[in-house]
């Protein structure tokens, strides 16, 4: 069954809204000029909140290690998304990396990538990529993710074109406040869930 991994949450209230709609994963964005980013603070209140179950997944853009180290163990985050500069050497949680995709040749390798997330040309823009392009990233990583411009209403077709093992939205599934508004959530779910059983 495709994953899901609901993005960009903000409030517990949020978090628990994804969660019991049937996200597999939440995430919580740390790049800085996001407008969606939260405090660490905000974010352990998130991780408190959860069921312990359902991981939460800590979207960094061009931290350092150590600093993604640092936060992921105050706030007790189960993965690290990558989004830019890719470390070298282990780190002791789950790297996933994301590529922002222009074309074929942005399918590069992360060594090391438990995850490659296939995302639009530019993070956060809700603007998709040529989901045919999936396949080639398939060699990777152990999996793959699509984001960028997903919604209720195309997220069916992009997973018929591009069979990922899970898929990522944040924009698709907010209200004009950029909160995560509960019909959108669901209607994504149900969207995923519909294709992928």
């Amino acid at each position: 069954m495709t994953r899901i991994k609901l993005c960009g949450v903000r409030t517990p209230a949020d978090a628990l809204l994804c969660a019991e709609a049937g996200a597999d994963e939440i995430g919580v964005i740390f790049a800085a000029h996001s407008k969606r980013r939260v405090s660490v603070a905000e974010a352990k209140a998130i991780r408190d909140a959860l069921p312990e179950a359902v991981p939460l997944v800590g979207v960094f853009l061009g931290a350092p290690l150590d600093e993604i180290t640092r936060v992921a163990r105050e706030v007790g985050l189960q993965a690290a998304q990558l989004h830019g500069a890719w470390p070298g050497g282990p780190a002791p949680l789950p790297l996933y990396a994301a590529l922002q995709v222009t074309g074929a040749e942005s399918l590069q390798p992360r060594p090391g990538a438990a995850r490659v997330l296939l995302d639009g040309p530019s993070g956060g823009s809700g603007k998709s990529f040529a989901w045919e392009l999936a396949a080639r990233a398939r060699s990777l990583a152990a999996e793959l993710f699509i984001a960028g411009g997903l919604t209720a209403e195309n997220v069916a077709e992009a997973i018929r074109q591009s069979g990922p093992d899970g898929v990522d939205v944040a924009g698709g599934i907010e209200g004009p406040d950029g909160f995560k508004d509960a019909g959108r959530v669901r209607a994504f779910v149900r969207a995923v869930r519909s294709v992928s059983r």
